[in-house]
């Protein structure tokens, strides 16, 4: 139960850091709209991924 809550926190840290600076400040300016969803659809797959890994591990240890 300690790793879930580590990678529900760390998932957190991770969209708290690229939407409050890396987003509004690197990649808006550069890359314009396109980027800005681009970079919203790398992060969510990025999350489903992370927590998916949660899913499997409890079905294979079950």
């Amino acid at each position: 139960m300690k790793k879930v809550w580590i990678r529900i926190v760390g998932i957190g840290i991770f969209h708290m850091f690229l939407y409050t600076y890396l987003v509004p400040f690197v990649i808006f300016p550069r890359y314009g709209s396109h980027g800005f969803v681009f970079t919203v659809i790398t992060a969510v797959m990025i999350s489903i991924a992370v927590l998916g890994t949660l899913w499997i591990g409890k079905k294979r240890k079950g």
